[in-house]
């Protein structure tokens, strides 16, 4: 059915048939997903309710939001894209959020969360001057993601604007990527509770139920700010879903419909995962819901945790120490240490620029805050970090996941940007560790010798398991001889000094594992020497360390022949990391034509 599927023929079809179309479009979903890694859980969980949308709107002229848009699945599958899902999250394939250039369905593009219902507030006010091409606009907002400040924003903004008109489907599943988090997520669990009532109310007597039903926690605040509410809806339910979602479109307010799903519904890993494991997952084996993982090696987040761990049960200062994350404790390996340290473990939900804040205060009343967060995310925060963080200079330590080109998530999840808009930052180092054993010397200096604002930067690739700490010294430092320096840091160190081996080159290799500043002794050196210089980096060139060497260099009148192989004016694509950077011309063959030139 699901090639032939479109929207005209999915409004003709029973429910009994919209049961039958969902089973295969989930079964379609973990079938590519368990191959190319992608969004599975919250994917698995919506199906029901994407068919039901589709059933009753009109998309494109109905205006379909998913907030992040990690859940867009079964909607590119219903909306001409089914014949594609394979390439799902491949190199020139269809992307794993929604994509303006891939279909005009997809209403809005976004990875990050809570922007649905300010994009529908964009949608209402363009509404009044193209009525006849905006008909209705529809926010599909997760429980995690409603609780962030924008979503709040936009409620407030709406809640006062009662002469337009948005419907707000609250997709309840009791996770964000984990677990949730926070007073909002345990109201909502009463509203889930409440659900029960209709039960209760049938077997008990009038004056007990009541008695129950006051004690029981009542969620008024969308009520409060003006929305007609309904809670409990049942989310697997495609007839009640049509039912609910139909008197929506008929009314003419904006109107919140709470409707409950089941993560991972439909595949039983998923379903009965507590921790956030099968969020978002690499290929797996579905008949033993086993990761396809190499095992012999690790990530830097877990190498870190671990180091935490260590520090906060054996050192003086243990007790001082605060590990926060907004809501990435599985994506950056901290799991070991929440189990370990509950209570110096602390997740904020999808909200980091209450993380940074906190960890601001913490830091100034001398605690020691280290804040997890990928690239991509805590640009979500710069406004925190230059305003509370980096201005009064407060020792809070970043330790930043996902840096560099990240494969398969598109160009909302590169971590990029992060070296350019962090070194306009007074006040901060920046670190860049070429593997394992760097980087836990990065930290340890960084907790030990350091005082205020210090960021650690690194991939989100694997790397060695065996790693061993030593006293990490903040300078560059030059290996071998030639008339070829090349200046580089992270994963791009070991990559260009094994391609140095493996051609027997005789070049210099320079670990630039500090980025906030530049070694000026170091490029007096090569400037003085007559060697070309190949600044190697895996970020954008506009704020590069790149940059900042051309500006030393011209500063001090010293003009050595420097070229910079970075990311130029652009956004990336989907693809593999090796794929990438082959595109953007920041290959290791784009390195070694650099070289011969």
């Amino acid at each position: 059915m699901l090639d032939e599927i479109n929207l005209t023929e999915l409004k003709k079809l029973n429910y009994e048939q919209l049961d039958s179309l969902a089973q295969e479009i989930r079964q379609k979903i973990i079938e590519v997903v368990s191959k190319n890694g992608g969004h599975l859980a919250s994917n698995l969980g919506i199906v029901e309710l994407t068919i039901a949308i589709h059933k009753v709107f009109d998309s494109p002229k109905d205006k379909i939001i998913f907030d992040v848009s990690h859940q867009t699945y079964a909607h590119k599958i219903l909306t001409g894209r089914a014949k594609e899902f394979a390439s799902l999250r491949k190199f020139k394939g269809l992307s794993g959020f929604a994509r303006y250039a891939e279909s005009s369905h997809d209403a809005f593009e976004a990875g990050h969360s809570s922007t649905a219902i300010s994009a529908g507030l964009g949608y209402l006010e363009a509404k009044k001057n193209f009525p006849n091409e905006i008909g209705e606009v529809i926010a599909i907002v997760g429980d995690a993601s409603i609780v962030n400040g924008l979503s709040f924003e936009a409620l407030n903004y709406l809640g006062d604007h009662q002469d337009q008109k948005m419907i707000i489907i609250l997709n309840d599943n009791e996770m964000g990527i984990s677990k949730n988090v926070g007073s909002l997520a345990k109201s909502f669990s009463s509203v889930r509770t409440k659900g029960k009532m209709r039960f209760i109310r049938k077997i008990t007597p009038v004056t007990l139920h009541k008695m129950i039903e006051a004690n029981s926690d009542e969620i008024n605040l969308f009520q409060s700010l003006g929305f007609e509410y309904f809670e409990n809806i049942n989310g697997h339910n495609i007839k009640e879903l049509v039912k609910y979602l139909s008197y929506a479109k008929n009314c003419h307010h904006s109107i919140i419909l709470h409707v409950i799903t089941k993560k991972g519904k439909g595949y039983l890993p998923a379903e009965e995962d507590q921790f956030g494991a099968w969020h978002g997952v690499p290929p797996f084996d579905i008949e033993k819901g086993i990761f396809k993982i190499d095992t012999n090696y690790t990530t830097y987040g877990h190498l870190l945790a671990n180091f935490l761990v260590d520090f906060v049960k054996n050192n003086k200062k243990g007790n001082l120490l605060r590990v926060i994350t907004p809501a990435m404790m599985l994506g950056s390996g901290l799991e070991f240490f929440a189990k370990a340290c509950p209570e110096q473990f602390i997740d904020v939900g999808i909200a980091e620029e209450n993380a940074a804040v906190m960890a601001a205060s913490m830091a100034h009343a001398r605690l020691i805050p280290i804040l997890f967060c990928y690239a991509t995310f805590l640009q979500r925060a710069y406004d925190e970090i230059v305003h509370d963080i980096a201005r009064s200079s407060e020792h809070v330590i970043i330790c930043i996941d996902h840096a560099g080109i990240v494969s398969n998530d598109g160009d909302t999840h590169q971590g990029i940007f992060d070296l350019s808009y962090l070194s306009s930052i007074p006040n901060i180092t920046i670190l860049a560790p070429k593997n394992g054993s760097e980087a836990l010397s990065m930290l340890d200096y960084a907790i030990n010798s350091l005082t205020g604002p210090v960021v650690i930067r690194y991939s989100k690739e694997k790397i060695a398991k065996e790693v061993v700490k030593y006293c990490y010294q903040p300078k560059w430092t030059v290996e071998n001889d030639g008339d070829i320096a090349i200046i580089t840091y992270g994963i791009l160190y070991q990559e260009t000094k094994e391609f140095i081996k493996v051609h027997n080159l005789k070049i210099s290799l320079v670990n630039a594992s500090i980025l906030s500043r530049v070694d000026e002794e170091v490029l007096i050196k090569l400037a003085l020497d007559k060697r070309k210089i190949i600044v190697y980096e895996e970020v954008y060139e506009k704020g590069s360390l790149g940059d900042a060497i051309l500006r030393f260099y011209n500063q001090t009148n010293l003009y050595p022949k420097v070229k910079l192989l970075s990311l130029k004016n652009t956004f990336l694509e989907v693809g593999l990391r090796h794929e990438l950077l082959k595109e953007y011309h920041i290959s290791l063959e784009d390195l070694q034509k650099e070289i011969g030139d």
